[in-house]
């Protein structure tokens, strides 16, 4: 089911509508949230909250400001967000542009828009100049997006928009961790303009029959890669590259989302978040399941099913065959599996993780498939010696999913400089069969399964 059309299930009777203000200021919460949000009342902090739960998207909302004098023939909104504490003051936005022309000789999307500054207290606030929108590593971000791709002036017909385009930077297209982030800040985006009235119609900013005229185009020369279906969740329409439109394209509004640079699962991800919850993820990894067709097996099996994740380029564990045969000699009650995420299709990664009850492996993006475990599953995460990385950990525990972690040797080339990011890594052999046999003992009461732990 895709994302947009989830917004459909609200009817008009469900939208109490009002003009907020357009100013940086607070503004009352009118929308409701999509109907698929895993809304509950959570004893989390306020911290944990504005990072990992709805309290960010109603941030977002009511932290916007708008780009275009009152008699412009098109609108250009931003929001903003401010999580990353460790920082200040760096601000996060997303922008949505009404009425935009694609302008073929230019490569760039036109908007007729009298451009006007932030004022003073707009400033203060923290509101950039939409030449100085956020950028992240490696070139992503909407203030490359608007550098590249946008051009703001008064010169484009009155014509109303037909479509709705998102326009969209990848990082990469083969690590998972990083195109997770990029999707998920997108749906986040969009779930902000489902609760967000525009100020001069008193509708939401994406309206809920949005999906069937929405289209993905991709801005970046990156391959589509392995995760391209996920972007599937946002629009019906085919994905695009940028070079393939035309001179002909109808009018459009824009969306220029949060970038995965801004994603607050990338901050503290080297230190212990207490945070023990996250709607926005939840409701994100549900959306995933649903896209693919995934289902929720029952756990019936007698044995505890551990998937170990396998490496094939970087950070390979040393003698690796000979301590899987091991694991299964002297670990009871334990079905073991070995899988090359990297040789079969997202769709099919995401059955397994369903269906495992311990996921195991070194330190990497593989292991962002806990995102997709069964709540009371966990997860055993082999870093290499001296890494303190705690992404995973944080992410498993607003999951509610277990962690264990142990760290391993480096083998690093014949200088003996050791590189985290590329060196293989050493386990003792006992020393790992110890590790997965806490591991599957954890689970020795879950579900259906009941064993003496001693």
């Amino acid at each position: 089911m895709l994302l947009l059309q989830k917004f459909a299930h609200f009817s008009r009777s469900d939208l109490v509508h009002s003009v907020p203000s357009p100013q940086v200021s607070p503004i009352p919460t009118i929308l409701s949230f999509p109907h698929d949000y895993y809304l509950v009342n959570t004893p989390e902090t306020l911290w944990c909250q504005e990072r990992f739960g709805t309290r960010y998207l109603e941030n977002v909302r009511d932290f916007s400001a708008s780009f275009c004098t009152d008699e412009s023939i098109s609108r250009f909104t931003c929001f903003f967000s401010s999580t990353a504490a460790d920082e200040q003051p760096r601000i996060d936005s997303m922008c949505y542009g009404h009425h935009a022309v694609f302008d073929k000789s230019l490569q760039r999307f036109r908007l007729g828009c009298n451009v006007k500054l932030p004022t003073s207290d707009e400033r203060a606030k923290g509101v950039p100049i939409p030449t100085e929108l956020s950028r992240y590593w490696y070139e992503t971000g909407p203030g490359f997006i608007m550098n590249e791709t946008i051009r703001l002036d008064g010169e484009v017909s009155k014509e109303p928009s037909k479509i709705t385009t998102i326009l969209i930077k990848r990082e990469g297209s083969n690590n998972l961790w990083h195109s997770l982030m990029e999707i998920m800040s997108l749906s986040w985006s969009l779930d902000a303009l489902q609760i967000s009235a525009d100020a001069k119609t008193g509708e939401p900013f994406l309206s809920p029959e949005a999906g069937a005229t929405t289209q993905i185009v991709l801005l970046d020369k990156h391959e589509d890669g392995p995760f391209i279906d996920m972007w599937k969740l946002f629009s019906k329409m085919p994905i695009r590259r940028i070079r393939e439109l035309n001179a002909s394209e109808p009018p459009s509004d824009i969306i220029i989302p949060f970038a995965g640079g801004s994603n607050t699962l990338w901050q503290g991800d080297w230190e212990d978040i207490l945070c023990r919850d996250s709607t926005l993820v939840k409701t994100f990894s549900s959306r995933v399941l649903s896209l693919y067709g995934v289902t929720t097996p029952i756990k019936d099996n007698s044995k505890v099913i551990v998937t170990y994740i396998r490496r094939t380029n970087t950070r390979k564990l040393i003698n690796e065959d000979a301590h899987m045969e091991a694991l299964r000699r002297e670990v009871p009650n334990m079905v073991l599996n070995v899988i090359d995420f990297g040789g079969i299709p997202f769709s099919e990664q995401i059955q397994i993780v369903r269906e495992t009850d311990l996921l195991v492996g070194v330190h990497g993006a593989g292991l962002t498939h806990l995102m997709f475990l069964q709540p009371g599953s966990a997860v055993l995460e082999i870093l290499p010696e001296g890494l303190q990385h705690k992404g995973f950990r944080n992410l498993a525990q607003m999951l509610g999913i277990g962690f264990f972690r142990a760290h391993a040797k480096m083998h690093g080339d014949a200088s003996g400089d050791n590189q985290w990011q590329f060196d293989a890594v050493e386990l003792d052999q006992r020393r790992l069969i110890d590790l997965i046999n806490i591991g599957v003992r954890s689970l020795y009461n879950n579900g259906k399964k009941s064993y003496d732990v001693l």
